[in-house]
């Protein structure tokens, strides 16, 4: 398999059908009401997205219940968790058959516990007053590392875009990318010129 793509914080089904044709591996939807690219799970739950295309939850320290609800009425296929408390836990029996990302910055990943429970992992630049779609690159060198090091998948994200993507993936060689804010006009918009760009770039052999 190629590199995995991921194209984050979709707010609009015209958005959703024109990205789903140029086909990426996964569709992100914010699951956080504080984030400009907040989307109800209902709404979610009404698009149609390709067969085999991962319908990505995104959520931000959020209760079982809080998953619970929105897997069932977004009908996602992954749950990707920002910033959970110390020592959280989740009954994975409740969630079968979904795949559970954890989305940190390098440094945490080098010390976080119970990594083992996550099927992969998201590393993302840090920013105190939002979660993604920042802009701003992580440390590559320290997600270098961690790629050689820990033995579950691993995405890349933060401050990607169609200019910086190669160099990127050549430099990190993660599993997979994820953008946002590198392919829109303005939050939560996105601007399918850059969105095929992105992709063209990491499809490149």
């Amino acid at each position: 398999m190629g590199l995995f793509v991921k194209i984050c914080g979709i707010c609009s089904e015209g958005d959703l059908g024109q990205i789903s044709a140029l086909g990426p591996d996964a569709l992100g939807f914010i699951q956080w009401p504080k984030s400009k690219r907040y989307i109800d799970p209902k709404a979610v739950g009404r698009w149609e997205t390709p067969e085999g295309m991962k319908r990505v939850g995104v959520f931000v320290c959020p209760t079982e219940s809080e998953l619970a609800h929105a897997a069932q009425y977004g009908r996602f296929d992954v749950l990707q968790v920002h910033r959970v408390p110390d020592h959280w836990k989740m009954d994975r029996d409740l969630f079968q058959g979904l795949e559970i990302w954890r989305a940190l910055n390098p440094d945490e990943l080098y010390h976080a516990e119970s990594w083992f429970e996550f099927d992969r992992f998201l590393l993302d630049s840090y920013d105190s007053r939002t979660v993604g779609g920042t802009g701003k690159t992580c440390d590559w060198g320290k997600a270098k590392t961690l790629v050689k090091s820990v033995e579950k998948p691993i995405l890349l994200a933060g401050g990607l875009s169609p200019e910086n993507v190669e160099a990127a993936v050549a430099e990190v060689k993660p599993w997979g990318v994820d953008v946002s804010s590198g392919v829109e006009t303005e939050p939560g918009v996105k601007d399918m010129a850059k969105v095929e760009a992105f992709i063209a770039a990491c499809r490149k052999k």
